[in-house]
């Protein structure tokens, strides 16, 4: 295990144990108790970091638990100040830190895929792992809503013949409109309202209407999505570049035709590069050109990583061959988006082959529900 190397901030009376920095795959978060946040990486599963309230009784139970029976008193002395307190590294418990990886890799897989998040396959796995971990309130938590939607509760069938792997693979082939990017961030639009694609491109299907000038964004809505609220989500096409009163160039809100939103946008000219966002307030400040790229680079790799599993209930009829394809396609796509944001150690991680991490399965994936 990699060690991690704690510090107090008096900003916030908290403790942090930074370890490696999360690879081109980004985080995937977790609040195991009260008191703590734990951090790992998408890819291979490595404790990245964890913040921890030193006076939380949840929280030091599970330090002890993870790092030792006398990590507790460190970082209690730590956030004391205490006189001759020094800092030492720590390294996890190797199971503990695997489940508890596991569990967080599983949420964040969650909240991007095709697969409905209230599928009772996701609250099983779930249940399953948390109780590797220890966590007995979210065991009861997680296995109460898989109990729930199996008795008929609300959960909804994913439709199986609704993903095509290789079309995917040609749609990314295909030229796009130059200047205009997009990316669908999955912490401002949640996976109850809007269902994720294979990729970025699928997340958002942008195109500009025949024999005129207006761009046309399209978005799935998800399986028993409040329909009405749905439409309280913006498009917006803006261009990070320009002076902050000027960024928004052409807004319109979504409106729901059969499963999927639709809004239309006029683009002004004079942009070299803009972005379409959807937000859900149109007073959200606009994102950097540069904090677009690192959101999207992190949703190309979620692909790539979810294209290296192969989930059969995604796309059944999609050979592992297509899911190759794809997965090449969407690590190139991730590390010239790296690239583009300056972040040049991670664009030049992607191409450092790696093994697979054991870890979470994703039955929902699996079996498509």
């Amino acid at each position: 295990m990699r060690d991690l190397t704690p510090s107090y901030v008096p900003e916030t009376g908290e403790v942090i144990l930074d370890g490696p920095p999360a690879g081109p795959a980004g985080e995937a978060g977790l609040v195991p108790v009260a008191g703590m946040e734990l951090a790992f990486d998408r890819a291979d599963g490595h404790l990245v970091r964890a913040i921890v309230d030193a006076t939380a009784v949840p929280a030091m139970e599970l330090v002890t638990k993870l790092f030792g029976r006398h990590a507790a008193g460190t970082l209690r002395d730590l956030a004391r100040q205490a006189d001759g307190a020094r800092p030492q590294a720590m390294s996890p418990a190797a199971g503990l830190s695997a489940a508890l990886s596991s569990l967080a890799r599983l949420d964040a897989a969650r909240a991007t895929s095709p697969v409905p998040a209230n599928s009772p396959w996701w609250a099983a796995e779930a249940a399953v792992l948390a109780e590797q971990a220890g966590l007995r309130s979210r065991t009861l938590a997680e296995a109460g809503r898989a109990s729930y939607t199996q008795r008929g509760g609300r959960s909804h069938k994913f439709r199986q013949s609704g993903m095509d792997v290789a079309a995917e693979v040609a749609n990314l082939q295909k030229s796009r409109l130059p200047g205009l990017h997009w990316v669908l961030d999955p912490g401002l639009a949640p996976p109850e309202v809007f269902r994720p694609g294979l990729t970025p491109y699928s997340d958002l299907r942008v195109h500009r209407d025949a024999g005129s000038d207006v761009v046309i964004v399209q978005a799935t809505l998800a399986p028993g999505a409040d329909r009405q609220a749905a439409g309280r989500w913006h498009v917006r096409l803006v261009d990070p570049s320009r002076p902050s009163q000027w960024r928004v160039l052409a807004e319109a809100e979504f409106k729901v035709a059969g499963s999927r939103l639709l809004a239309e946008l006029l683009p002004p000219g004079g942009s070299e590069e803009t972005w379409i966002e959807v937000v859900d307030d149109p007073e959200r400040p606009v994102r950097s050109a540069k904090a677009h790229r690192i959101q999207r680079a992190l949703r190309w790799a979620d692909a790539a990583l979810r294209a290296e599993r192969a989930p059969e209930g995604i796309a059944p009829r999609s050979t592992p061959a297509d899911w190759a394809a794809l997965g090449r396609v969407a690590w190139e796509r991730c590390r010239l988006d790296w690239e583009a944001a300056g972040d040049y150690g991670r664009a030049a991680a992607v191409l450092v082959s790696r093994m697979p991490v054991p870890g979470a399965v994703y039955l929902a994936e699996i079996l498509g529900e």
